[in-house]
């Protein structure tokens, strides 16, 4: 054995991968992470897309959403309207009543309102205004090409969709990027017939310059129809 392998041989192995030594602040510190329940460490809960309590469908961040109030009445008022620090305005709907009342706290932060409650089974008609976009009269799509398709699909026809979105039982979330300038917002509400529904909401985009004709009740879509189609989309 030359002197270069008596040197090899010599040394430790376990020595040489030892791990240095911790101070006690270190010690305590991972104490302290170990000792914290996973909850808090995250800095925020998981998210739950709640069963939905309107027509409109979307899962919202939730630490997207701070609310900050803005407009809002007593707590036994039948809706408060708060801004939230993205933007977008909150609406929480305890009863379907007061409709004007509604409207005026939704122009109090900028969003231009038409607001109707109707009994349960009933829907305003069709035809009381233009729509900005395809949600309020879609187009047959059953002989469209391919390339009517692609445009019948573009985000920007469906923002009706987007503008006001459920997120609980009495919640929704208005977006006002999805409004162009002097549209208006239709809302109609109504009480749901359908499991875990409080109420339902058909919220419209109305086109800049179009009157909203007050609401003529008819008989209403299917609750449970209107639910499984927002599943499958």
């Amino acid at each position: 054995m030359n002197k270069l392998d008596r040197m090899v041989s010599a040394i430790d192995p376990a020595a040489a991968c030892t791990e240095p030594a911790m101070s006690q602040g270190v010690h305590d510190l991972l104490a302290e992470i170990v000792a914290t329940p996973p909850a808090l460490r995250r800095g925020r809960s998981p998210w739950r897309r709640p069963l939905l309590a309107g027509v409109a469908v979307a899962g919202l961040a939730a630490a997207a959403v701070v609310a900050a109030p803005m407009v809002s009445g007593p707590s036994n008022a039948a809706y408060a309207v708060t801004e939230n620090s993205d933007g977008t305005i909150q609406v929480t709907v305890k009863e379907l009543r007061d409709p004007d009342g509604l409207e005026a706290k939704l122009k109090a932060v900028g969003i231009p309102a038409d607001v109707t409650f109707t009994e349960a089974g009933k829907q305003c008609a069709r035809g009381r205004f233009v729509g900005a976009d395809l949600a309020y009269d879609p187009p047959n799509t059953q002989n469209m090409t391919e390339q009517q398709r692609k445009e019948f699909d573009k985000p920007d026809n469906w923002r009706s969709r987007d503008v006001a979105v459920s997120i609980n039982q009495d919640t929704f979330v208005i977006s006002p990027r999805y409004m162009r300038p002097s549209e208006t917002l239709v809302l109609e509400f109504r009480p749901g017939n359908y499991p875990g529904m409080r109420w339902v909401f058909l919220p419209y985009l109305a086109k800049a310059g179009s009157p909203v004709a007050p609401c003529r009740p008819v008989k209403a879509d299917s609750d449970e129809g209107m639910v499984k189609e927002q599943a499958r989309n």
